[in-house]
């Protein structure tokens, strides 16, 4: 006959509990693989926007733009931006409910003090005596419900990939509060700079006015000198329309970066000096490498296990449970012979547990499982699409703002000549102020344009690098 002393239970508990865990894979995971699989063969070989394959995307584009200054602005979002510290603190609670859930794999052990003192009445014994009875016990008690088919694995699996899942959704968070540090820092710069130009211009008309205020006093051609002063005037009133709303928009600028870096959107935020200048072109990669990069898409793969871990447990419900309790400890009627030899007492039992009713809860939990897997699955395709557009929009985006910068830089440069010789002839009388000034608005409204499209071609760089998920 076998004698099982209770340490040799527990390691028996402790033996079964580590092994039954791995008994049984999730049920569907040759389902999900072919899944994932064939959403990552519909990547094409290369972006339709680009003539020949592209090189492999780098990390590190942060310093693409050549500015200390704003390495220095997403250091700081990164450090004290509070949306990301939630996200991080949703990591760690995910994979606290890892812990949580890989828990039941386990024996649960609990011990307990306990002291009874009772009297049994005289007339209920044979002597006619009243007794008084003394029970201490001391139990450890044990339970473990074994994991034979891996239902609480699935659940320890699912729990894991939805920390996963958090990671990887912290990972996008910071590359996305990067990307948007970069384009509220640029703005910020675009809109000093406006501010700036409109100063300029508001400096000029200025001049003009005072000339034409001065031949007015002259009595030079009065009529031709008023109609001009009061062109002039209206003209200078819109010049400074401009300049307090290109400082509105700076101050708003301003607040927002100042939000992105964690601190109070007091609006006195030096940001970038001038707009930075890109180093070189990018290098996309390939569409199929975008998606095992971008942290995003990760994400929703890791989504999709969780939820096959949850349906393959949900299925495994239906199946019996196998349960082992045990108690050991001291009993005693003496509370000085309780720690003895002699009072120790042990039991072990085993029980087997099927379901046949529950008003149709299981099934409905497992059909409700397989619901939020194909959910995922569909979300988890949509991402990858969205994903393919955001990156053939930014390539192609790229080379329309290039071309547009180029148009732009023509269009300033004749608009700034036709500024000078109508300034020129306007001196010598030969043409009317109102040419002047048409002339010297075409000029301001194509530096305006161009400072506006350099400002977008940066912040689509920043976009770009956004949807192709490279470190930055």
């Amino acid at each position: 006959m076998i004698h099982l002393r209770p340490r040799h239970v527990s390691c028996l508990l402790c033996s079964m509990a580590l092994a039954s865990c791995a008994l049984l894979p999730p049920l569907g995971s040759r389902r999900m693989a072919e899944d994932v699989s064939s959403l990552k063969g519909k990547a094409p070989e290369k972006w339709s926007v680009l003539p020949s394959l592209p090189e492999r995307e780098s990390t590190g584009w942060l310093a693409d733009f050549n500015s200390p200054k704003l390495q220095s602005l997403v250091s700081r979002a990164i450090q004290a931006n509070p949306d990301l510290k939630a996200a991080a603190a949703r990591v760690r609670q995910a994979r606290a409910q890892t812990m949580e859930a890989g828990a039941a794999l386990f024996p649960a052990v609990a011990g307990s003090f306990n002291a009874a003192r009772s009297q049994t009445p005289a007339d209920q014994r044979f002597s006619g005596l009243a007794f008084i009875n003394n029970r201490f016990r001391l139990p450890l008690n044990v339970s473990w419900e074994a994991d034979f088919w891996g239902r609480v694995a699935d659940e320890r699996r699912a729990a894991k990939a939805g920390a996963q899942a958090a990671e990887e959704s912290y990972h996008a968070a910071r590359l996305s509060l990067a990307a948007s540090t970069v384009n509220a820092a640029i703005t910020l710069a675009e809109a000093r700079s406006q501010a700036n130009l409109a100063a300029q211009d508001l400096r000029t008309r200025r001049v003009q006015l005072a000339i034409l205020e001065k031949q007015l006093d002259r009595g030079l051609d009065p009529e031709r000198a008023a109609l001009d002063l009061s062109l002039s005037r209206a003209d200078l009133a819109r010049a400074e329309s401009a300049f307090q709303q290109s400082r509105a928009s700076a101050d708003q600028a301003a607040r927002a970066l100042e939000t992105l870096l964690g601190g109070y959107p007091a609006g006195t935020e030096p940001g970038l000096d001038t707009l930075p200048a890109l180093k070189r072109n990018v290098p996309a990669g390939l569409p199929s490498e975008m998606l095992l990069r971008r942290p995003d898409i990760r994400a929703a793969e890791r989504r999709l296990a969780a939820a096959l871990g949850t349906e393959s447990a949900a299925k495994k419900a239906f199946l019996p449970s196998f349960r082992m309790t045990g108690d050991y400890g001291r009993t005693t009627q003496f509370l000085d012979t309780l720690l003895t030899p002699e009072t120790a007492f042990w039991s072990i039992a085993g029980s087997t547990t099927q379901s046949f009713f529950q008003g149709g809860r299981v099934l409905a939990a497992a059909r409700a499982a397989r619901a939020r897997y194909d959910e995922l699955l569909h979300a988890y395709e949509a991402g990858a699409l969205t994903a393919f557009r955001e990156v053939e929009t930014a390539l192609a985006a790229e080379q329309f703002l290039n071309d547009q910068a180029a148009a732009l830089s023509r269009a300033a440069s004749e608009a700034e000549t036709a500024e000078r010789l109508a300034l020129g002839q306007y001196e010598r009388g030969l043409t009317p102020a109102l040419t002047l000034l048409d002339a010297r608005q075409r000029a301001f409204d194509a530096r305006s344009a161009l400072l506006a499209i350099q400002a977008r071609s940066l912040r689509n760089r920043a976009d770009l690098h956004l949807a192709l998920g490279g470190e930055f």
